[in-house]
């Protein structure tokens, strides 16, 4: 059978037969694609514990008739702290759940490749917060899709929008003014310091929000406007963030 290389992400995987399993992959050359990984699951695989979820990899495929097969593995880094913490684990569930979602098989987009990696990488790291991480990630992740929400001026009406409390409407893809925010809106409300932090977020400033001191109050808000946001586009619930929520 003809083969492939490909650096690869492992999103999901679901255990199929007496000993194989079916893997979702993100690879950076190919997109999203579906691989069978034979006898991955017997004690004595040599590739199962480059297989784990989150894991990333230089794998080598060969083509099938229904299914791609993996034929060689070489893991690159580590997730043993994702794995050993549900909160980081919760949070890797919701970047690869994102990523499965929105994008189509056999669709390469390296941006968003790359996001998910870094992700994982920082989530695997013990000095570094996941919900803020994850935050950082729903944000991007929104941005490369075109749904980045509108922070400086009303959503509603488009007039500039000041440093004050103000009204998240995922609907309209932005916060709103006092005006158009009392309008029934489903959604959310958003402090002043709220407001500050989604702007640096969505300037791309990741330096200064890596600096920043995020109370948990503080996250809230802006986890529910930016899980509300990216929902409302996708036009579904996220299993992950549903559990998510359910672990706070």
């Amino acid at each position: 059978m003809p083969t492939y290389r490909a650096d690869a992400i492992v999103l999901r995987r679901l255990d199929y037969g007496e000993a194989d399993r079916i893997l979702t992959l993100l690879t950076r050359e190919y997109g999203k694609l579906a691989a069978i990984a034979k006898s991955s699951r017997r004690a004595n695989a040599r590739m199962a514990g480059s297989l784990e979820l989150f894991t990333r990899s230089h794998m080598m495929l060969a083509k099938g008739r229904n299914l791609d097969v993996v034929a060689q593995v070489e893991r690159q880094g580590d997730t043993r702290n994702i794995s050993g913490d549900l909160q980081r684990t919760a949070y890797a569930c919701l970047v690869a759940e994102v990523a499965d979602k929105v994008l189509e098989d056999r669709h390469p987009v390296d941006d968003v490749f790359q996001l998910v990696a870094t992700t994982i990488e920082q989530l695997n790291s013990p000095s570094r917060t996941a919900r803020a991480d994850a935050a950082w990630f729903l944000m991007r992740i929104l941005e490369l899709l075109g749904y980045q929400p509108q922070l400086q001026i009303c959503a509603g009406c488009a007039t500039p929008m000041p440093e004050a409390r103000a009204w998240f409407s995922p609907l309209l893809g932005g916060v709103l003014c006092a005006r158009c925010g009392s309008h029934d809106q489903a959604g959310s409300t958003v402090s002043v310091n709220a407001l500050k932090v989604l702007r640096v977020m969505a300037a791309g400033n990741q330096e200064l929000f890596d600096r920043l001191r995020l109370p948990v109050d503080l996250l809230n808000e802006i986890e529910q406007a930016l899980e509300a946001q990216l929902e409302y586009h996708l036009d579904r619930h996220l299993k992950s963030i549903e559990f998510i929520r359910a672990i706070r």
